[in-house]
């Protein structure tokens, strides 16, 4: 634990207690030493007084004797001094053999103010003394001086100075453990705090602080604990909010990329990978080294200079054929909304759009041309009628035939568009009963057995004992399974078509077995390329020889429909020259 605070703490209690002390002490004993002074000063003028009083006025020889007895009530040496400065009285010294007091500083001092007092050591008695005088006015000028002994004063000031330095120091210490103990408490609380703080700070939200102080520390714990708790919350609602939109992003179907002014990606989500066919990294890279599409980096450089919105079209090959429409919008800085940081580029794959587009024009192209073609060999047909070939017997019926057999094509072609119109739009509800496959499979071949039998063709039937009856609307089974057996017919030329009822497993769903319809010819076959578009309206594999055989190229599209309304599953397999399989899984049984 780190201990640096409390070291301080401690060392500035020993550094400063003493010095206080010491600063206390001296100041204390001077002021109680001046205090003893002033009051031995205030006593001696008292003394003095009183003695001046009785000094007599004339006298022969010297006043010793005067001074000594004085010095008996008083307790100070008594000295009197003339005006020359000269001794004439003392209580411990014979005055004769003493020397001239006038440079005396007491005496100075008295002879300018009344009185005077000084210290100073004396080498007669070998102490310091405290000598105070006094100006004696009575016709003639003397000075009155006593003195008395510093020792006592000393003393007594040491004694106390003693007392004061042993009651300092246990006050100080009984202070210094009071405060270390405090001191301790509070270096302990805020260590604690320290650590909490470090915790959060390294990411450990799931601590808390818990503070027996009930002082402003303890306050300040119970702040931080709650401010950690808050930004634990924020934080994770931060956190909650980043991964919402870090999902949507890298869920979007769409592609997008991030990319600073010199195209180089900043971010992206894994939809632009699916997109492209890339499988290594291009965080870091350039959008021409990611995508080699020099269009993207025209577009980066149009954005940075108009600072506006762009869409460009482009086209993919590898590692598939796809359409895509890719938008680049300008990405400003959040702390300064005026400067442009990068750019965003979404990219929306349009491929579907595109070959519904190709499936529209090609749709409206075949009706035009299907209805075409029977309406003109009906007009012109009938003009020619018209114009006399009515009378031509023999070639009348001839034309008239071909005029029935073009209507009859032209009125199957709006049945047939109008049953798959119906179908996709919900009008024909698919009404499912138990059905008997054998009589249904029986009933179709039987309808198409001599148009089979005119290109010398077999219709056969193998189905399964286990599999007898399903639930299916029986008018639409048997409309799927005559399209599907009359295409055999049409595109087998040797040969023939078998209809096969089995056990199969689900297209979506690998684990379960359904019932499986098959419809098996030995036609033509049509090439793998051509598979993906089978079944949509009016697409022809071989579109002259289809038409040659009175075929719309909506028969497969019907049936395609019909078992989409069953909630059935519907797979084709063929080979060129080999024969076509259609396979339909009965999987809602």
């Amino acid at each position: 634990m780190n201990k640096s605070l409390f070291k301080k703490i401690l060392f500035a209690y020993i550094v400063f207690a003493p010095l206080l002390l010491i600063s206390l002490e001296l100041y204390l004993s001077k002021e109680i030493k001046q205090n003893y002074l002033n009051n031995l000063k205030e006593n001696l003028l008292i003394q003095a007084n009183i003695i001046q009083e009785t000094i007599p006025e004339s006298f022969s020889g010297n006043l010793d004797d005067f001074c000594k007895h004085y010095k008996k009530i008083t307790g100070a040496r008594v000295t009197l001094i003339d005006s020359d400065g000269k001794v004439i009285g003392d209580s411990d010294e014979p005055s004769e053999h003493m020397e001239n007091h006038a440079d005396r500083p007491e005496i100075k001092e008295a002879n300018i103010s009344g009185t005077g007092s000084s210290i100073r050591f004396s080498h007669t008695l070998n102490h310091d003394q405290f000598y105070f005088a006094l100006l004696i006015n009575d016709g003639q000028k003397k000075y009155l001086r006593l003195s008395m002994p510093l020792n006592e004063i000393i003393k007594s000031v040491n004694e106390i100075r003693y007392r004061i330095i042993s009651i300092s120091l246990l006050i100080s210490f009984i202070a210094l453990m009071v405060g270390l103990i405090q001191t301790r408490k509070v270096t302990k609380t805020i260590e604690e705090i320290a650590e909490f703080s470090k915790d959060v700070a390294e990411g450990n939200f799931k601590r808390r602080l818990f503070l027996n102080a009930k002082d402003e520390l303890g306050q300040l714990g119970m702040n931080i604990s709650k401010m950690a708790e808050e930004l634990h919350k924020r934080l994770k609602q931060s956190e909650d909010e980043k991964k919402k939109v870090e999902a949507i992003i890298h869920n979007l179907s769409d592609g997008l990329v991030f990319a600073d002014l010199k195209g180089k990606i900043m971010m992206h989500n894994n939809s632009i990978k699916e997109l492209f066919g890339i499988n290594s990294t291009i965080e870091g890279k350039t959008l021409l080294e990611a995508f080699r599409k020099p269009e993207l980096m025209e577009m980066i450089d149009i954005v940075a200079d108009k600072d506006d919105r762009i869409s460009k079209e482009l086209a993919i090959s590898s590692p598939k054929e796809l359409f895509i429409v890719a938008t680049a919008s300008p990405f400003h800085s959040f702390e300064d909304p005026r400067k442009l940081s990068g750019v965003v580029l979404t990219f929306h794959d349009i491929t579907r759009l595109r070959k519904l587009e190709e499936v529209r024009k090609d749709f409206v192209a075949n009706v035009s041309h299907e209805i075409k073609t029977p309406i003109t060999a009906i007009q012109g047909f009938a003009e020619t009628l018209l114009d006399g070939a009515i009378d031509d017997r023999e070639n009348a019926r001839k034309f008239l035939e071909t005029i029935k057999a073009n209507s009859e094509r032209l009125n199957c072609l709006v049945n047939d568009l109008l049953t798959l119109s119906g179908i996709e739009l919900g009008d024909i509800a698919i009404k499912k009963t138990d059905v008997n496959l054998v009589d249904i499979i029986n009933h179709v071949i039987e309808t198409l057995s001599e148009k089979a039998n005119s290109k010398g063709l077999y219709l056969k039937q193998e189905i399964s004992s286990d599999i007898i009856n399903i639930k299916a609307d029986r008018d639409r089974l048997i409309q799927i399974l005559m399209n599907l057996v009359d295409n055999g017919i049409k595109f087998t030329n040797s040969g023939g078509i078998i209809i096969k009822i089995q056990h199969s497993k689900s297209i979506q769903d690998e684990a379960k077995r359904y019932p499986e319809i098959i419809v098996e010819d030995t036609g033509i076959g049509i090439p793998s390329k051509y598979l993906s578009r089978l079944g949509e309206r009016f697409y022809r594999v071989d579109k002259a020889r289809s038409r040659e055989l009175g075929g719309t190229g909506l028969g497969l599209a019907i049936v395609k429909h019909l078992v989409k309304a069953h909630g059935w599953e519907m797979r084709i397999e063929s080979i060129e020259g080999q024969g076509t399989k259609v396979h339909i899984i009965i999987s809602d049984n």
